[in-house]
């Protein structure tokens, strides 16, 4: 017994439509996808309800916070945790500037960014700005990275 698609009026032998796409088409004009329904905290731009800040605001919010070392560890993790906290933050403050070639020796294929002065080495009170300062970043491909971690003992 044949029928004719609900969307196309193809042939079929299903009950309603003749394919997924066809079937698709049908279910999103009837149950359209859910609209933007916020507002940005900061400047007030329309985004998801699920959300506080749109995203440019939101890397604005989270940059501007500055917070000690010790805010930074979490309570149930380890230190390293809130290393990594640091070093993202010093990643992202880096690619601000757009080095995109190692500082020691030029490479531009993948660089990364180096602590001159350790994190570990600064005590808890320390701002994550200090620890993220300019004077204390390079840009460095992994092999110079590996080597300047190294050759400081």
């Amino acid at each position: 017994m044949s029928r004719t698609c609900l969307n196309c009026g193809k042939e079929t032998n299903n009950p309603k439509f003749c394919s997924r796409s066809c079937s698709t088409i049908i279910s999103n004009k009837n149950i359209p996808k859910r609209s933007v329904e916020g507002k940005c905290e900061s400047c007030k731009c329309p985004i998801r309800s699920s959300r506080k800040y749109c995203k440019s605001c939101f890397h604005e919010v989270r940059d501007a916070k500055d917070i000690t070392l010790q805010e930074a560890i979490y309570e149930k993790h380890h230190r390293s945790s809130a290393f990594a906290l640091v070093r993202a933050r010093a990643r992202s403050s880096k690619k601000a500037l757009e080095i995109k070639c190692c500082e020691k020796c030029g490479w531009q294929h993948h660089v990364e960014v180096c602590h001159k002065r350790p994190i570990a080495d600064y005590p808890l009170t320390s701002l994550l700005s200090e620890i993220n300062a300019e004077d204390n970043l390079l840009i460095l491909c992994p092999n110079c990275h590996w080597l300047y971690d190294h050759s400081k003992g």
